[in-house]
Parts: structure tokens; sequence; C-alpha cells
């Protein structure tokens, strides 16, 4: 008992009973309080053991006795009916002969019917033979129609049970005895179902279906339908054939939407009728006895659960099949079967017209559209599912590009019909909807759904069915209205007045709440139905515009005409898209977050964790449109429309910059967004590595959905990454948002970053690090691995050799020893000069086209830019090729090998240019466009570069020219051309034998049996896509991939997005902006006797520079300065990012002496110390020019007179000599 006293003093016991109290055992090791609890825990658990196995004796024994019982009950039922109707007997007898059965005899065997028992499957087949429901008269049945009460209940119940029965036997229906009893059931279905329409329930219709699926009809059939001998035998078919169109079509139906729909859902859905049912009973039949009206309005109102999704591709095919008009006549099959069933009483006929009439062409749409919608969210799961769906009939490749395109593997039957559904009038209808006016719109609430429909659809087929996409893009591109205007200006006249496009111009938050529509909520989707349709054509024209930037060339764009956009309508899209795309990026969280209901509220989830798993599929409340899908196509149109105002201005100046994007004060920020998305990728490194090349893959049939399901997983991360790291984002994505120098800082900031994390930002203390902490790697006497000796005369070999193995290692510093032509190592202290030295040789050695000179590693355009060599690979191949045949080496191990060492050398190229921007170091050399297009996209795993034919421009102008020509030919001069869809390439090969070929043609396919296909006006446009691609992406991406992999080592693909094609030749070879002396001026460093004193005035001589200088031409300040720094054009942040510093030292008193430059100091001129500016003669000795020639190093002496050439270079010493004037030249 408790003490409440507070006293803590254990009271004292006494006992008065004279016995001593026993003394407590002592506790044992073995019994203490655990083990106590714990034996208790397990005594009521065997308690609770027990009990559970009573109960569940008392449970199974109930169940048995229970079974027991049915089954005898059962038993006595069969023994009773079966004496009832004397059934030993009555089967003996013929099916005309036996007795009628009684009302009693049909209870008794519904209550012992089981579907399971062979036995009962003879008794039920026995009663409905003796119903004799394929005879005309048939007074059982007709007497319970007509009497209905207890009569009527018993025959609904038996029309179940036949029902169940058909499912149940639909496998077998290989069985002669299975076939006659499923014949004579279906005429009594139909029978029963045409009076009774109500009883064509969802069991009905999908037991209709399974033996269809189950070849109910190939069995069935004992002819083709036509026999020379006799008849037409249309038994069968009619029989199937009228157990389903007799309930559809019965005038005992009040309401026919619901049978309709039960047959839409239930039976329609069903893989494979085309070769199951259409190939016995034609289309036309259904289409002439079937409500088509009814049909769409039932498939316009059809909601699917997610199990039920499979069959979509499939409804969708034989809606389109029945939906359009069949101009074939019937035939003689086809009459014998529609005979029977337009001679039923109880058959309502139909009006059968043209569905591409008015009244009848919106239904239609309206139907095909909501099945697309419906299915929509699932589009990516129809492909990658598409292996399941059974066809008799190989897969059709309808859209083959190249043999590694492998096309969506739908049925041909699908494919036919969703092609099919593109040759009709419905674009022409689309084009004329477009054109409606506004007010006529808001008057006739048909024609609004009807346009609705038709761009909803479009859509749909557009982004669910890739084979589909590059034929309806062309036909989209090409329609027109009926009074003659493009498509694509119609449908931006549309959305020009929507409510959605108009406040998108103002701002963000009206886009933000726009796509925000249709998130989750505790009750299912919330959507506004104008707003959804307005984002439905919205995302329509963009998808179809996406694809006109592609195939219109400068001409046809700039021309403001036809197919273009005028001026005033690009400013208005590029104004949209920017705040589109800023939502994009900047708003990822609040548009894939769904609301969820807490308490009396709904909450929006906004969890990182949400996104980085999956990302909603109703963007907008558009189904089957994603947040990653929304966001790449408005990118693609915003760099595709700023390329082209690069080329030719369209828009005002500083129209791209976007204030709500500027980046210019949060460097800091951005550099923690590329931490964090460098580490994701070091996360995902492998799965990347796993990717597919080529952006337009096709799922295949088979064994393919793996990669797809890799691209949905890699589209969701960049997705997350758009949530974590949006500013990042658009920097790679849409750089053009944000100032050019602002971006040149981020990138150097990025370098920095990265040489922290690397621990490479003092290379001397690295150097000293990494020596203590692999003092076994030295070699070279005494020097690291990343040392290297290279001779002046092969200065690339030696490169490669020496430093290839480094891999992403070149990237930290590195120590260089030049060897001259006598083998002896040039001394001098690295001051940044060598390296510099060393990258600017390899650079001018490697970066060559003449092959007389060494490998031919680059080709160059007409304006002489350079671009990888696309022959080599296949020249060296094809030499190889040819030396094995004739000399029988080398082997094609090492032909393989050869050319994996040429690919690697390409790789090592790709380095080198990274290191320079790695460094910070400029370098004279000029890529061509089209090839610095390709930086960033292919390395970041996206060949769908945006190159189109007008690329072609400054690759082959003549080819350019040819190809435009080429657009307004007509069929007779196409023809007169004779040309394929091929291409000849013509290979460089050595002559290995007197008076052998030097070069050999090579025809390669743009697409599948090319050469056999001529080029017309109907396809021209294709082969004009498919050429340009070639030569752009295609021919030499071998080449092309290996200098990227080699470029993406030093420098991350993030980090060259940002810039375009022109500003990353800006960050290789320097500004081609006039040069600032006087920013020169503010960032040069003296030495020596020039260091600026305590009055902070400049030495004499230094003014002296300056001067001239400043009288300089802009050809002769370039020359100074690639004298000094071996690049003519000033750093892109000015000339205090120039790093070293540009830097005067004197070299010396004696001012006969020429200045000159010290490569193992970068960037330093060193003058002598000079008096006067000028003498006599006109012009005292201002410069000085170092050349090499032969090994011998020539200085020439520059006198200023007003005609001094500043453009000597070193490599030609003959041109400098012969423009100086007053010239000497000492050895």
């Amino acid at each position: 008992m408790l003490n409440f006293t507070g006293n803590t003093r254990r009271q004292r016991q006494v006992n008065l009973s004279g016995k001593k109290p026993k003394a407590k055992p002592a506790p044992s090791s073995s019994q203490g309080s655990p083990a106590a609890v714990a034996a208790a825990r397990e005594s009521r658990a065997l308690r609770e053991s027990e009990r559970q196995r009573n109960d569940a004796a008392v449970r199974i024994q109930s169940v048995f006795r229970g079974h027991v019982s049915r089954t005898t009950l059962r038993s006595d039922c069969r023994v009773a009916w079966d004496q009832s109707v004397n059934y030993r007997e009555a089967l003996a007898l013929p099916r005309g002969e036996r007795p009628p059965l009684s009302t009693e005899a049909i209870a008794l065997l519904l209550l012992f019917y089981d579907t399971a028992d062979a036995g009962d499957l003879d008794r039920l087949f026995f009663t409905i033979s003796a119903l004799r429901p394929d005879h005309a008269g048939c007074p059982i049945i007709d007497t319970a129609l007509q009497s209905g009460g207890r009569s009527l209940f018993l025959l609904k119940r038996l029309f179940e049970k036949v029902v169940a029965t058909l499912s149940r036997l639909s496998p077998n229906l290989g069985d002669p005895r299975v076939q006659a009893h499923t014949l004579l059931y279906l005429s009594f279905l139909s029978r029963v179902a045409v009076n009774l329409p109500e009883t064509a329930n969802a069991p009905y219709f999908t037991a209709l279906r399974r033996i269809v699926q189950h070849d109910f009809l190939r069995y069935g059939i004992r002819s083709n339908g036509i026999s020379s001998a006799g008849p037409i035998d249309v038994t069968v078919p009619l029989a199937l054939l009228g157990a389903i169109i007799l309930p559809l079509q019965s005038t005992k139906s009040k309401i026919a939407s619901p049978i309709y729909l039960q047959f839409v859902r239930n039976f329609l859905a069903a893989p494979s009728l085309d070769t199951k049912l259409f190939s016995s009973i034609s289309l036309g039949v259904f289409q002439r006895l079937l409500d088509i009206s009814e049909l769409m309005l039932a498939a316009s109102k059809l909601h699917f659960n997610r199990e039920e999704q499979d069959g979509g591709p499939w409804l969708l095919s034989y809606i389109i099949s029945l939906g359009l008009h069949s101009d074939s006549a019937p035939s003689d099959t086809d009459r014998a079967l529609e005979h029977p069933i337009l001679s039923n009483p109880l058959y309502r006929h139909v009006y059968v017209g043209k569905p591409d009439s008015a009244p009848a062409f919106g239904p239609f749409i309206a139907a095909v559209s909501h099945i697309l919608s419906v299915y929509g969210a699932d589009a990516t799961r129809w492909t990658n599912n598409t292996s399941k769906l059974p066809s008799s009939q190989p897969t059709k490749q309808i859209s083959m590009k190249a043999k590694a395109d492998v096309p969506d593997a739908f049925p041909v039957f699908i494919q036919e019909q969703l092609d099919q559904l593109l040759g009709t009038k419905f674009v022409q209808h689309l084009a004329d909807l477009a054109r409606v006016d506004q007010k006529t719109i808001a008057k006739s609430q048909e024609l609004r759904s009807t346009r609705n429909a038709t761009q909803s659809l479009s859509l749909h087929l557009l982004t669910s069915f890739k084979f589909l996409r590059q034929k309806f893009h062309n036909r989209l591109f090409l329609a027109r209205s009926s009074d003659g205007v493009s498509l694509l200006p119609a449908l931006f006249s549309q959305i020009q007045q929507t409510q959605t496009f108009q406040s998108g111009l103002t701002g963000t938050k009206d886009i933000l709440n726009g796509l925000k529509v249709g998130r989750q909520n505790g009750d299912g989707y919330s959507a506004d139905t104008s707003v959804v349709q307005e984002w439905s054509t919205i995302f329509l024209f963009l998808d179809v515009y996406s694809f006109a930037n592609v195939v219109m060339d400068d001409k046809e764009f700039f021309s403001f005409e036809d197919k273009a956009l005028n001026p005033k309508q690009l400013q208005l899209l590029v104004t949209f898209l920017k705040n589109l795309a800023f939502v994009t990026y900047f708003e990822v969280s609040e548009i894939e977050a769904q609301v969820v209901q807490e308490g009396s509220r709904f909450v929006a989830t906004n969890t990182t964790d949400h996104i980085r798993t999956e990302t909603r599929s109703n963007v907008a409340g558009v189904n089957g449109i994603t947040l990653p899908w929304i966001r790449s196509l408005t990118v693609r149109i915003l760099r595709s429309l700023h390329r082209r105002d690069s080329r030719h201005s369209f828009l005002p100046t500083d129209f791209w910059l976007m204030r709500e994007v500027e980046v210019g004060a949060s460097t800091t920020l951005i550099a923690e967004e590329e931490a964090r998305q460098h580490s994701l990728e070091e996360m995902n490194d492998e799965d990347d590595s796993e990717s597919d090349e080529d952006p337009d893959f096709q799922p295949a049939p088979a064994g393919q959905r793996g990669v797809s399901t890799k691209k949905q997983e890699k589209a969701i991360r960049h997705n997350y990454l758009a949530a974590i790291t949006p500013r990042l984002e658009v920097l790679q994505n849409l750089p053009f948002f944000i100032p050019f120098r602002t971006r040149v800082s981020i990138f150097r900031d990025f370098v920095r970053h990265d040489q922290t994390r690397r621990g490479t930002s003092d290379a001397e203390l690295w150097r000293l690090n990494h020596h203590h902490q692999n003092p076994f790697l030295n070699h070279h006497g005494g020097r690291s691995k990343h040392h290297g000796v290279i001779r002046r005369d092969r200065v690339f070999d030696d490169a490669y050799n020496e430093f290839f193995a480094l891999g992403d290692g070149f990237k930290e510093p590195i120590q260089i020893t030049f060897v001259d032509s006598f083998g002896a190592e040039e001394a001098g202290i690295d001051g940044g000069g060598i390296l510099k030295e060393f990258l600017s040789s390899v650079v001018k050695e490697s970066f060559r086209t003449d092959p007389t000179n060494g490998i031919p590693y680059f080709a160059e355009t007409e304006t002489h830019l350079l671009y990888p060599n696309p022959m080599l690979v296949d020249e060296v191949s094809l030499s190889l090729q040819q030396q094995q045949d004739i000399l029988d080496y080398p082997t094609q191990a090492e032909i393989s090998q050869e050319i994996g060492e040429l690919l690697k050398q390409f790789e090592f190229l790709g380095r080198i240019i990274g290191k320079c921007m790695y460094e910070g170091i400029l370098v004279d050399v000029g890529f061509a466009d089209f090839f610095l297009l390709k930086w960033s996209k292919v390395l970041l795993g996206n060949d769908d570069v945006g190159l189109g034919v007008d690329d072609l421009k400054s690759f082959d102008y003549s080819l350019w020219k040819g190809l435009q020509a080429l657009k307004h030919y007509d069929d007779q001069t196409l023809k007169d051309l004779d040309l394929t869809f091929t291409v000849e390439n013509v290979l460089k090969i050595k002559n290995l034998v007197p008076n052998g070929p030097t070069q050999k043609v090579q025809v390669i396919e743009l697409k599948p049996n090319g050469s056999r296909i001529p080029v017309t006006t109907a396809n021209r446009l294709e082969y004009i896509h498919l050429l340009s691609r070639y030569k752009l992406v295609t021919q030499g991406k071998a080449q092309t991939n290996a200098f990227l992999r080699g470029l993406s080592s030093i420098i991350a693909p993030r980090w060259l997005s940002m810039f375009n094609q022109s500003e990353l030749q800006t960050l290789v070879g320097g500004n081609e902006s006039p040069l600032d002396i006087e920013d020169l001026r503010r960032n040069t460093i003296y030495g020596g006797v020039y260091v600026i004193g305590d009055d902070e005035r400049e030495h004499p001589t230094i003014e002296m520079f300056w001067r001239v200088m400043r009288k300089f031409s802009e050809k002769d300040k370039r020359a100074v300065l690639k004298f000094v720094t071996s690049v003519s054009r000033a750093p892109l942040l000015g000339f205090g990012s120039l790093n070293p510093r540009f830097s005067i030292r004197d070299a010396g008193g004696d001012a006969t002496r020429l200045p000159s430059t010290n490569y193992c100091q970068a960037n330093m001129l060193r003058p002598p110390v000079w008096k006067i500016m000028s003498d006599r003669r006109g012009g005292r000795t201002a410069w000085s020019a170092t050349v090499d020639i032969g090994g011998n190093t020539i200085q020439a002496r520059y006198w200023y007179d007003g005609n001094y050439l500043a453009n000597a270079k070193e490599d030609a010493a003959e041109v400098a000599l012969e423009h100086m004037i007053n010239k000497t030249v000492k050895r």
C-alpha cells in the first residue's frame, strides 16, 4: 500500500499469530522478472493459438458441411430434373421431336446449374434446344416475354446462365461440339436480347468478345463465304452478328446510349478484332447496321479505369474505321448477312450519312478526341506496352528514317487506321475551323465543341503516336483553309484572341495559374474547361510551329507572308514564350505539387521528393501533357527564333533579355546550384552513359522498353533539376535571357569553383601535395606524370603520347619541357608562357586541313572555318581495307584498332580546346557555326541540335543554293534530274598499285531503300530535310562525338550550354570588337625601371609606347597584341581578365636593341629604354618581331614612319620583311 505520509522509513511489521513468516525464495539466475514476463507472454500466445485453431476448425467444418449439403442438394435436384423431363430418353430423340419444357423444369435447372459441371452443360444445351430459339416460332420464349411475372424472371435468369456458359466455353471453341452449342446459344441470346435490350450488359458483351477472341468465326465458317456449288452459308457469322446488332438497334430500347456504352467498353476495346471479326464480317456491314451517331456519342462519354486502358489504341482504331465512310458497294456476303437483320421486325433502322459531312463530323471527331484524351495520360505506357497488343499481322514500320530508328510497335491495323484518318478532310476541317471568327464561335455551341475537339485530337495525335508525327506535321504545315489561308497564321490569330495568351503577355502569374489547372485534389481533378481548351490550342500551335521553324528556310521565314508570322506577331509570341519558359523553370514545385485534403481545407504538397520520382501528365488540365514536354517545346522555339534573329534581326535590341532572371548579383547562388547539379550528375553518371544517342528513339516491339524507361527517368530527373537549380537551367537552355558578359563571368566562376574542388587553385601547392602523396609515380628524371617532354617538330604527337592517358586529369596543372631540333632541352622558368606556347603550338600544328603536312583532322568551309573532317575515318578505313585485300595485312582487328586510335586523337584535340578554355588561354582558330552548335547539345545526350537547311549555307553554299532551287522545280524538272534519296561521297584512297584508283564513290541511302525512291514534289521537303541532316549531323558523327567527348572531359557540357555558337567562338578565340587601348593601359603591370613610382607618373618610354599605340590603326594594334599574347583579340571580359596580365618590363638601356617577348613569361613585352621617339630618318626603333627560320632566331627591326606593318607573324618572316620600311635585320 502506498505511503502518503511523506515518511520513507519502512513500517514495523507486527505478527500476533505466533507463526513464523515463510521466507521468500531468492531469485535465481534463470527466473527473474524478464523471464517471468516472457513466460507469461508465451502462455498467452499458446492460448491465443489454441483459440484460433478451434475457430478455424469450426469455420472449416462449417464450410465443408455447407459444401456437402449443397453438393447433395444439387445432386438430388439433378436426379429430380432428369426424371421430370425424361432426360435420358429425350436425348435419344432428334431435336425437333423433343417435348417442350415446363416452367418448373427451367426453375429447377436454374437451382442446381453449375458451369463447371460437364453434365450441367449438356442439360443447359438440352434446355435451350428445347426452346427452339433458332426457329421462327418459339412459344415458350414468346409466352414468357408477353406474360411477364415469374416466367420472365426465369427467362432472364436463364439468359444470365447462358452468358456465363459462353464465357466458360470460349477457350474450347476448337471442339466441334462446343461450336454447335455456341451457335445455338447465340441464337437464344439474340432472340431474348432484342426483346429485352437491358439484358445486353457488361457480362453479355464480354462473353461475345471472348468467343470472338477465341476464333469462333474461324472455327465455325465452313467456307470463305462464296461457294460455287450452292448459296452463301452465313449461319455462323449471322448468329454472332445478330447477337451484337439486335440489342443495340432494338425498337424495345427506350434509350440506346447505355447499351452502346457497354458495347464500346466491353466489346469494341478488344484487341485484334480486325483479324478475328472484321475479316469475316466486313466493316461496311457494321457501318450500315449500327447507329454511328449513337456509337460516337457513347465513345465520347467513355471513362475507363487504369486496368482497362490497354485497349485504348484498339478502340481508337475501330472507332476511326467505323466512323470513316466506305464508298465500296456491299458484296453478296454482306447482303446475305444484312438481310435477316434488316427484316427483323424489332430492328430499328438508321440513316447512313457521310462522316465527313458537317452534321456527322463533329460527333466523330469528338469521339476520337475523347478517347485520346482519356488515354492521353497513359500515352507513354501505350508505347511501352504495345508489344503486349496481340495481332496476327506483323508490325508495320510506317515512319522509317534509319535502321537504328525503331518505330512504335503498334499492330498494322492500328497504324493504318490512324494514317487513314490523316488522309481524310480532317486537316481541311482543322484549318477551316481555325479561321472561324470569335463572334461566330460564341454563337454556336456545336461549332465551338467541334473546333475544340478537332484541335484537341490533333494535339493528342502528335503527342501520343510517334510514327504519325512526321507525316502529320508535314500535313499540318502545308494545310490551308478553304479560302487559301495557311493553318499556322490562322491558329496564331485564334490563340492571340484567347484570355490565356493575352494575360501571358503581361506577366507570369496568370501563366502559372493556368498550368496549375488540373492538379489532383481530394475529389479528383479540378479544371476549367475553357482554360483547358485554350491551353490545348496553344500547345497545338507551338508543336506545329516548332516543326515549321525546322522546315522553313530564312527566305520563307523573313518573307513574313503565307506560313510565316509577321514581325509584330513574332514579338508577341516571343514575349509569351519568355514568360512561359520562366514559369516552367522557376515554378516547377508549384506546378507539380498535388493538392491533398487536410481536415476541412486543401493543402498543396510541395516536396522535391515527389518531383524526383514522377511528373504530372495533365499540366494545364490537358491529358498527356507534362511539364518537361512544355519546357522542351518552349526552349526549342525560343532558341530557333533567337538564332534567326542573330542572323537577321527582326526584334528590338536587348529584347531577349529578361529582367526576372537577372543573375549578375547572384553568382554565389548559381555556383551553389552548379555544385548541386554536379553532385546529381555524379550519382547518375551510369544512367547517362546508358542513355540512347538518338533523340528520335522509337520504342521497339520487345526488349527495348528498358531504354524508353530510362528516357522517361531522365526527363523526370531534368524536371527535378529545374526545380532545384532554376537559374542554372536557364543559363544552360536559354542563355540569351542573360547578358553575355555576365555569362562569361559566371563561366570563369565555375572554373574557379572546379579548381577549388579539385584542389588545383594553386598549381605549385598542388604539385607539392601530389608529389608527397604519389612519390613512386614520378618519371622523366624526377618529374611527375603531369610533365611532358615535347619536341618542337612533333608537338602534337608528343603531346598525345604524354598526356592522353590523363583523361580528365588533363585539366590539372601540367609541366612542359620543349626540346629543339638538336635534341637539347630549352631552359626557362615557366611564368605561364610555356603552357600557352604549348597549347598554341598544338592548335597550330593539328588544326589544319592540308594533308601534305600530316593527317588532315579538320576540313574547312568556304569561309575557312574548321570542322572535323567527315571523310577521314571512312578514307582511312577504306585505305586499310584495300591494303588488306592486296597485301593481306593489316588484320581486321588491327584496322579496328587503327580507327580507334584515330578517334582517340580527335578526343585529345577536344581536350586541347577544353584546356585552353579552362585556363582562359585564347587561341587563333575559328570553328564553323554548325559544329559549334553541337558542342553543348550532343554532349548533353541530344542529337536534335536544331540544325536545318539554312545551316548548309555556311557549310556548302552551292549545295544550299541547289536545295533552294529544288523547292520550286516542277514534276518534270525533278524527273529529269533523276534524284533519289541517296547521297554520294567521294573518298580519297592511297594508290597501292600502278595506275590504281585514287578515289572511290560511296553511295549512302538517306532512308531504307532510298535508291529506289525518286524525289518528287510530294516528298522533296523530306529529301531536303534528310540530306541536310546527313550533311550536318550524321556524316562524320564518330569524329565529332570523339572530339566533343574530349572537350566534355575538361569543360562540363552544362557550362558550354550557356553560350550559342558565335559566343562559343568568342570564348575560344576572343572578342572581335575594336581594341580598347585605355582598358589595356589600365590593366598593364610594369616591371624593372618602368615601375610607377611614388609620384604616380609613367616612365617616358611608357608614355611614348601608349602614344604610338593610340596612333596605330586597328590592324596594327591587333598585330602588336598578337606579338605579345599570341592572339589578336581582346579577352572576353576585358584586359583585366587576361591571365597573366599584360606587362611591360625594360630590356636594358641599349636603345638599338629590339623589343622582344619571352615565351616563358606569357603576355610580357620587353622594350629597351627609348630616349627619343623619332629621328631624321622617320622614326626610332619602335618594335621588333621574332621569327624562327630553320631553327635560327631572326629579329626584324621596325622603323616607325607611318608605313609600319604590324601583322608580321612568327611563321611568315618573308611577308614581314617585304613590307618593312628602313628595316635592318640581324641574327
